[in-house]
């Protein structure tokens, strides 16, 4: 052990996180305190009392270290400045139930959130607007959200045991139409939509509480109540891709999908080397 900060909030540890510099550590605790600690001696260098009015479940700081973001029971996210925690932002109510995980874009343009409410949300960085949301993102809370290392994915995971990724760019979703056998592509770029590029059902036996991105986001590693802690790879195709390519392959990918979501029930492995087969055949 390097150090160590015994005591260091009244209450619940809830969430912790290094500045992209790696001098300091962020705290946000169930005592309703932000504190922001130097790392090699876990001396206090600036804290928030009451810096939400209920529990904070999660904190992350901007790709430059200059802001903070903090999720709350209190249904809140708030952005504060790095160096006097003074508030540069809020939005209230940003959920409909408390907000478990919030995280920064790469870029640090845009903010992620997840919440008891089953949504994923994606706000402005800034004035924390609105830019997307994913109604029933998941059968149950929303534990842990992040952005992929290039920003174009975000991971979820759930207590319904379930980890799944998302398109965060295009916010395009496919939809299949009939009739059939004739199966036209039919793509429809949808306003406040997250599509779904993949997900791990049963991914663990018991509620899954944190997911990550590996730094050249190729793999997924999920922690878990069932004390289990997994490794997965990441896909290496999106169920848009089709789009790239010709009008047999796309028909061809069409039917796969419209197989899997009206008729038979493909086991997510077999989906994944079916389509993949068919996209490297083009």
């Amino acid at each position: 052990m390097l150090s160590e900060k015994t005591n260091a909030h009244s209450s619940y540890v809830m969430s912790v996180a290094f500045s992209p510099d790696g001098t300091k550590i962020v705290s946000g605790s169930y005592d309703q305190t932000i504190k922001v600690w130097d790392t090699d001696k876990l001396e206090l260098l600036s804290e928030k009392t009451n810096a939400h009015s209920d529990h904070i479940r999660s904190v992350a700081f901007s790709p430059d270290g200059t802001k903070i973001v903090s999720g709350s029971t209190d249904k809140t996210i708030k952005v504060w400045d790095t160096d006097k925690l003074e508030l540069l932002s809020e939005k209230t109510n940003a959920h409909s139930s408390s907000i478990l995980s919030v995280a920064f874009s790469p870029d640090g343009t845009k903010i992620v959130s997840g919440s008891w409410d089953k949504t994923i949300k994606v706000w402005d960085s800034g004035k924390l607007e609105m830019l997307s949301e994913k109604t029933d993102a998941h059968s149950s809370g929303i534990t842990s959200v992040a952005f992929s290392p290039d920003g174009a994915k975000i991971l979820s995971g759930s207590f319904d045991k379930t980890i799944k990724v998302w398109d965060s760019g295009s916010l395009c979703e496919l939809k299949i139409a009939p009739p059939w056998p004739k199966l036209m592509p039919a793509v429809a770029c949808l306003p406040g939509a997250l599509g779904l590029l993949s997900e791990k059902t049963n991914a663990h036996s018991l509620w899954i509480q944190s997911v990550a991105f590996s730094p050249d986001g190729t793999k997924i590693v999920s922690g878990s109540h069932d004390k289990t802690i997994k490794v997965w790879g990441m896909v290496k195709w999106s169920r848009k891709d089709h789009l790239l390519f010709n009008d047999t392959t796309q028909q061809f990918v069409l039917l796969l999908l419209w197989l899997n979501k009206y008729s038979m029930k493909f086991p997510d492995d077999v989906l994944d080397l079916l389509i993949e087969a068919c996209l490297q055949s083009k």
